[in-house]
C-alpha cells in the first residue's frame, strides 16, 4: 500500500533519482584479468565451467574439490582449451576447516572467491536420515563459512594493495529463495546462505569486497543426475516443470554478476522474477533493479500466492488420490 501511494506521489523519473541515491552498496566493476580466482567444486559442472571461463578472461585460476584425480583432469582440460599453465589444484573437504585453510594458504591471496560447492539429496524430512541432513548442512553452509573465514584476511590485504574491488560469490539455488516439497533440508542449508551473505556484505564493504549470491535453477550436472534418482514423485510433479540450464550458461550468468558486483544474481527469467519477489532487505546496487523491485513487489506477491495455491492444490490432490488407492 505504501509503495502504491509513493508511486502516485512521485513520478518515475523522480523515483529513479531517489533510488540512485539510496541504492547501496555502490556499483563496482570487479576485473578478472590478471587476478586470482579461487573456485570450489571446480572439478566438474558449474565450477569447472566457471574456472574455464575465468581462465579464458585471463585470470589465474585455482580449483578445489575432494577428488585429486578429477581435479587433475579438470586442470588438463583448462590447460588444453586455453593454454593456461598456472591452474592450481587443491584436494580438500570443505567440512574440514584446517584442510581448507591449508589449501588457501598454498594457493596464495585470492581476489575472487567462488564458494560453488554443494550437495543435494531430495527427501521428505520425516523420511530423511539425520546424518544425511547434517551432511548437507555441513557442506553447503559450514563449508562456506570455512572458506570465507580462511580467505578473508588475505583478501582484505589484496584489496588494499591493488586498490581493486574483490568478490566473494556464494552459489545458492532457486531452492534458496523458495521452499519446495522434498527440499526441506536442502532449502534450509541454501536459505541460510542468504543471511550469511547479507550480513557479510555489511562487514566487508569498507574493505572494497562485494558479495554475490547466485541462484541457479536445475542445472545439467552429474549432481543433478544423482538427485533425480531419489526425488520424491510429488517433487517431480511440482518442480519438474521448471526448465533446467546448462552449466556453461549458468557460469556465464554467474561471472557476469560477479564482475558487475551484483548482490543477487539470477540465472534465468524465472530467477529474475524470484529475485524481485524475495528482494526484502537485501543490498541493491542497481537503481534500475531497485525500481523494478519497488514497482513489482505487489504484483510478484500476487503471482507468488498463485504459485502457492497451485502447489498446495497439487499436494492435496496427490495425497487424496493415493489414499483412494489404499
Amino acid at each position: 500500500m505504501a509503495a502504491a501511494l509513493l508511486l502516485l506521489l512521485v513520478p518515475p523519473v523522480g523515483l529513479l533519482a531517489a533510488l540512485a541515491f539510496l541504492a547501496r552498496p555502490r556499483g563496482a566493476r570487479v576485473p578478472l584479468k590478471g587476478r586470482h580466482v579461487f573456485i570450489t567444486g571446480g572439478s566438474s559442472g558449474i565450477g569447472l565451467a566457471m574456472a574455464t571461463a575465468a581462465a579464458r578472461e585471463g585470470a589465474r585460476v585455482s580449483i578445489l574439490a575432494r577428488n585429486l584425480a578429477r581435479l587433475e583432469e579438470a586442470r588438463a582440460a583448462i590447460q588444453r582449451d586455453w593454454g593456461r599453465s598456472d591452474v592450481g589444484v587443491h584436494a580438500a573437504d570443505v567440512r574440514d576447516a584446517e584442510a581448507v585453510a591449508r589449501a588457501l594458504e598454498e594457493a596464495g591471496p585470492v581476489d575472487v572467491l567462488v564458494c560453488n560447492h554443494g550437495v543435494f539429496v531430495p527427501q521428505e524430512l520425516e523420511r530423511q536420515d539425520m546424518e544425511e541432513i547434517k551432511w548437507m548442512v555441513d557442506i553447503n553452509l559450514m563449508g562456506t563459512f570455512h572458506l570465507i573465514k580462511a580467505a578473508l584476511p588475505a583478501m582484505k590485504a589484496r584489496t588494499r594493495e591493488t586498490r581493486l574491488p574483490g568478490s566473494i560469490a556464494i552459489m545458492s539455488s532457486q531452492a534458496g529463495q523458495v521452499g519446495i516439497y522434498g527440499y526441506t533440508a536442502y532449502s534450509a542449508s541454501k536459505f541460510a546462505l542468504r543471511g550469511l551473505g547479507e550480513a557479510l556484505q555489511h562487514e566487508v564493504i569498507t574493505d572494497n569486497i562485494h558479495v554475490s549470491l547466485i541462484f541457479p535453477p536445475d542445472t545439467e550436472t552429474p549432481g543433478l543426475e544423482e538427485e533425480h534418482k531419489r526425488r520424491p514423485e510429488l517433487t517431480n510433479i511440482i518442480a519438474g516443470s521448471s526448465g533446467g540450464m546448462k552449466a556453461n550458461d549458468v557460469a556465464k550468468k554467474a561471472l557476469d554478476g560477479i564482475k558487475s558486483g551484483r548482490f543477487i544474481v539470477p540465472c534465468n527469467f524465472e530467477g529474475a522474477m524470484l529475485a524481485v519477489a524475495t528482494a526484502g532487505l537485501s543490498p541493491q546496487s542497481s537503481p534500475v533493479m531497485a525500481f523494478l523491485e519497488v514497482i513489482g513487489a505487489g504484483l510478484m506477491r500476487f503471482a507468488a500466492l498463485c504459485f502457492q495455491w497451485n502447489w498446495f492444490s497439487t499436494i492435496e490432490g496427490y495425497y487424496a488420490k493415493n489414499k483412494k488407492r489404499e
